[in-house]
């Protein structure tokens, strides 16, 4: 069979990557921005309500896996986490009170927060019906949703500065639409299976899922610590020029969507955990690169370093990850999901804490000391695995 028509089967789940990830790049970017400028709330807000609602999404959204493993429509429950999107997005254009925005957020950007663990859920139970490279599958997923992050902000950005926060959210809400009516009425159905249905928590969540999903969420929290930062000290503490973050965050996100599809290549010729934790390998080596660096050209080359990182890192996560539940793909497709918003929660406040008391270019020590963790962590994942098959 040619690639041609082995690859058309996959492009209905593809497009509903990238419109779940387009959705999200026009609202996510936007929102601290949105709570100061617009509701023109203090800072302290910003972290109340990011807490809240990802304490309250992670909660929803493992709700909605476990639904999905008992044999509910995962279509329907996507399409139910992207409805709440919409309704918080008008509820967010007519808002002018901190208290609209949060019980909009809690209420709704909860549920919707579950979006992207659907849209693997679905994915993943009809991936695990074809004769398909699964890893190959899961890096374009990945992909999808990074190629829709490279593209949505800078135009949510344009849309602000031109018309307004309605604008950008307007268009949040257009790709709802498009979404909902995409997995009703082009995505075929997706429900678990019988094995899925007697699959019991208890018996398949073993200590190398753990483990895995603690790496996952260290891999995220070190990044989102590093990006956090890396404004503010790449302007204020460098004196570099006000273009160059942006610069070296488009540069990196055009090379890490690449290198997620090569994680898929690796993952046929080398076991997927020495590639996490080469993956946290390069991190490391990134990060003390940065801590070093003084010039433009510097951080720039050293994207290379994080790309290599993070596309290995993105690209092979859930893959491994589902290789210790494969009969909870609803399960695993939302703590996946949740052990990056936890990291990406705690590289946020993380961040925050270093610079409060140390300084931003000090918070690249936090991001090197979580990839340490990470690769440990990998480690011993991959020495209790060994144990197991002697």
């Amino acid at each position: 069979m040619s690639s041609r028509y082995a690859f058309s089967p996959q492009l209905p789940f593809l497009l509903l990557s990238l419109l779940t990830g387009l959705t999200s790049s026009f609202v996510t970017p936007l929102m601290s921005y949105f709570l100061i400028d617009e509701i023109n709330v203090e800072p302290i807000y910003i972290s109340i309500y990011m807490v809240s609602v990802t304490l309250s999404g992670l909660v929803i959204s493992q709700y909605l896996g476990h639904l999905a493993d008992k044999g509910f429509n995962a279509n329907r429950l996507y399409g139910l986490t992207m409805i709440c999107v919409g309704i918080a997005m008008v509820a967010f254009i007519f808002s002018n009170q901190f208290w609209h925005v949060f019980l909009a957020g809690v209420l709704f950007m909860s549920v919707g927060a579950g979006a992207v663990s659907q849209m693997l859920t679905v994915s993943g139970l009809w991936a695990k019906n074809q004769d398909i490279d699964l890893a190959a599958f899961n890096s374009k997923v990945r992909a999808a949703i990074s190629l829709a992050w490279v593209v949505g902000p800078p135009l949510a950005f344009t849309l602000v500065a031109n018309f307004g926060f309605a604008a950008s959210f307007s268009v949040a809400i257009a790709c709802v639409l498009v979404a909902t009516l995409f997995v009703v009425k082009v995505v075929p159905p997706q429900k678990a299976n019988q094995q899925s249905l007697n699959t019991t928590l208890k018996g398949s969540l073993s200590l190398p899922f753990w483990l895995v999903g603690l790496a996952i969420l260290a891999g995220m929290a070190g990044n989102v610590m590093y990006l956090s930062s890396m404004p503010l000290y790449v302007m204020n503490e460098l004196g570099l020029a006000e273009n160059l973050p942006g610069l070296m965050m488009g540069v990196v996100a055009a090379l890490e969507i690449p290198t997620m599809l090569l994680a898929a290549k690796l993952a046929r010729r080398f076991p997927p955990a020495g590639i996490m934790a080469v993956a946290f390998i390069f991190g490391c080596c990134f990060y003390i690169g940065v801590y070093f660096s003084q010039s433009s050209w510097e951080l720039l080359t050293l994207q290379i370093l994080n790309a290599l990182f993070y596309g290995l890192y993105a690209g092979i996560g859930l893959t491994l990850l589902q290789q210790q539940a494969p009969d909870l793909t609803g399960f695993t497709s939302a703590f996946y999901s949740n052990a990056t918003r936890v990291g990406m929660m705690l590289g946020t406040i993380g961040a925050g804490t270093v610079a409060q008391f140390f300084s931003f270019r000090d918070a690249t020590i936090g991001s090197l000391c979580i990839a340490i963790f990470g690769l440990n962590v990998m480690l011993v994942f991959m020495f209790v695995k060994k144990r197991a098959l002697r």
